[in-house]
C-alpha cells in the first residue's frame, strides 16, 4: 500500500505574484503540481521548495505545470539548476502538461533539450 502525504506551499511574495505548490509523496516518488505564477520575485521561493525535495533524494520527481500561468527565465534557472542536482544524484525530474505559453518559454531558453518535457 502506498502512502501519500500532502504539502501545501503559498507564496505571496509581491502583492500580484502568487503560486502554490502541491507536494504528494507516494513510493519514493515525489509530485509537484504548481499553480499560479513563478517570476522573479518568486523563483527563490520555488527553488528553495524544489531543493528541498530533491536533497531528499526521491526516485523521482514530476513537476505538473498545467496550472501555471506564468513564468519567466528565473524559473527556468531553478529548474536547470533543479535538472544538474538530479542528474548527478540519479534522480528522474519531469516536467509535465505545460500549456503552449510555458513551452514557448522552455523553447526560447533552449531549456528543453536538457528538460523531460511530458505533455
Amino acid at each position: 500500500m502506498s502512502s501519500v502525504q500532502h504539502h501545501r506551499v503559498r507564496a505571496a511574495v509581491a502583492a500580484q505574484t502568487v503560486f502554490s505548490c502541491s507536494i504528494a509523496r507516494r513510493s519514493g516518488d515525489v509530485f509537484i503540481e504548481v499553480i499560479g505564477e513563478i517570476d522573479r520575485t518568486s523563483a527563490g521561493q520555488f527553488r528553495n521548495q524544489l531543493l528541498t525535495i530533491a536533497k531528499e533524494h526521491p526516485a523521482s520527481i514530476a513537476i505538473r505545470m498545467d496550472g501555471l500561468a506564468l513564468l519567466d527565465s528565473s524559473c527556468v534557472a531553478v529548474l536547470v539548476e533543479a535538472w544538474r542536482f538530479t542528474q548527478e544524484h540519479g534522480i528522474e525530474l519531469t516536467v509535465e502538461s505545460p500549456a503552449a505559453s510555458i513551452r514557448q518559454v522552455f523553447d526560447v531558453a533552449e531549456s528543453g533539450r536538457l528538460l523531460t518535457l511530458r505533455h
